[in-house]
């Protein structure tokens, strides 16, 4: 009997078998540029799965667990470089499990022998494990939904509307959801368990309209997300807070990142009176109404409703507020800041400014009786012009907008070469945007101009609004240009 090579995966295959005959496939295509995409079954129930990119491709074989509770996927790449006028197959340090819990199924990727514990399937695509060849985990993903239902993966799906299928996480699942939605059927005992308690002090049966009423797997998705993220809310508060129904069962990429979710936890354990109770349930049961999605349509930029729905200010407002709260350390202006009891923007605001003046001065703007003439001006019937009155007032503004003006508060303290103007909506009180004016001074002439108007995130105004407060700022900046006077 020959002794079998250990070394080599293609000597160590008859040369009949599925997997040898595509793997010479495989170097063929490769060697010749040729397109290749295939997948067989073998008579020994494994799958093996082909693709090639140009001169290079790869083969993944999935074959059954040893202890038959799951799948092991094994790929091996082939490529053609410029140094050698021939490929070479060699197998990749990457594999890919796929384990029966009692739990439910799970996936981990390993390296080089080590378990890549947060790693999720979608983030595998780019990996340089792969060598560009990557796109063909989106065939090893059908195969898993072929094998599996959603239900294998979080047992409550038996019983909700499944989310849609996609390529790159299956079912759209991603690790994450799959280990903090598991944990059986009853969907009060899994929002209990992450919200921290249960019995009396859990969640009632009232809570988002009814909890055994949900049938949309994205909706107990997004109340398991609220309820993360508000966990310091009394259980009452929760039966006032309606989840919208999304056009989509698309749960890949919604919810918001580990450090955002900290610090909105952080804000809501110090301040969950009725006021903020108030405001967080507002903000969620006016989402997705009509009026609602009209007004911020400009902002969404072809998001689904759900990734919409983590846009939303107050949860910006509440994670800038509580990073910026972790920073105050004096326990004397904390405990000040504490007892605060305003909306969640008016307790942003004032964290806001106390967090400024551990690390800034706050210094007076002084302005001319020419800059004057740009406060205070009805631009439009619902648009007035704003100058600040401090470096402070740069700040707070920067920080409501999301963007870096409050940077700018020095510069403009400074002299007159620079001017930070705001425009608010008077009826709504809320910002349109601001303008940087700034003096440019070329060999013939020094001139004011606009540097950049923009609105909240850095984002271009509407049309209407950028025009009529272009026409002002000109009309403005034209005079005092023709009179070749810094204003």
């Amino acid at each position: 009997m020959n002794v079998i090579p250990k070394t080599n995966k293609e000597e160590t295959v008859y040369k009949d078998t599925v997997y040898a005959k595509l793997r010479r496939a495989l170097y063929n295509a490769v060697d010749s540029n040729k397109k290749l995409q295939e997948t067989q079954w073998d008579e020994n129930g494994r799958c093996h799965i082909v693709q090639t990119y140009g001169n290079r491709g790869i083969i993944a074989t999935m074959q059954r667990k040893a202890n038959n509770k799951g799948w092991v996927v094994f790929f091996s790449l082939s490529i053609l470089t410029e140094n050698n006028s021939t490929p070479f197959i060699r197998d990749l340090k990457v594999r890919l499990t796929i384990n029966e819990t009692p739990d439910g199924v799970r996936l981990l990727w390993f390296v080089n022998g080590k378990p890549q514990w947060r790693v999720e399937f979608s983030q595998m695509f780019g990996s340089k494990q792969f060598h560009h060849t990557g796109a063909i985990l989106q065939d090893v993903m059908y195969q898993i939904q072929d094998i599996y239902s959603p239900e294998d993966f979080i047992p409550i799906l038996k019983y909700m509307n499944a989310p849609e299928k996609t390529g790159y996480a299956p079912y759209g699942l991603s690790q994450t959801l799959m280990k903090r939605l598991s944990g059986g059927t009853n969907p009060k005992q899994i929002l209990n368990t992450i919200y921290g308690k249960d019995g009396q002090n859990g969640l009632s049966k009232n809570a988002f309209e009814g909890i055994n009423r949900i049938r949309s797997f994205s909706r107990f998705a997004v109340a398991a997300e609220i309820v993360r993220y508000l966990k310091s809310m009394p259980s009452s508060f929760f039966d006032y807070i309606s989840i919208p129904v999304f056009d989509q069962e698309d749960v890949m990429h919604f919810g918001l990142s580990y450090q955002d979710v900290s610090d909105i936890q952080y804000f809501v354990k110090y301040f969950n009176h009725k006021k903020i109770q108030d405001d967080f349930c507002t903000s969620i049961n006016e989402f997705c109404s009509s009026d609602f999605y009209l007004e911020h349509i400009g902002e969404y930029n072809g998001d689904s409703a759900i990734q919409r729905f983590f846009k939303l200010e107050i949860w910006q407002e509440a994670r800038d507020a509580g990073r910026m709260l972790k920073e105050i350390k004096n326990r004397a202006i904390r405990r000040n800041i504490i007892a605060f009891k305003g909306t969640v923007k008016e307790t942003h605001d004032l964290i806001t400014i106390e967090n400024a003046k551990l690390y800034r001065e706050n210094k007076q703007i002084k302005y001319t009786d020419k800059t004057l003439i740009l406060d205070g001006q009805q631009i439009t019937d619902n648009i007035i012009s704003v100058l600040p009155k401090t470096t402070f007032d740069l700040i707070l503004w920067g920080s409501q907008q999301h963007n870096c003006i409050g940077s700018y508060g020095d510069r403009v303290a400074r002299g007159t070469n620079a001017i930070i103007v705001g425009f608010k909506d008077i009826t709504t009180g809320d910002w349109i945007g601001h303008a940087e004016l700034s003096t440019q001074v070329n060999s013939f002439e020094t001139s004011w101009t606009i540097m950049q108007l923009r609105g909240k995130y850095n984002k271009c105004l509407n049309e209407s609004d950028d025009t009529a407060i272009r026409l002002f700022l000109n009309n403005i900046l034209n005079a005092w240009n023709k009179e070749l006077v810094l204003a």
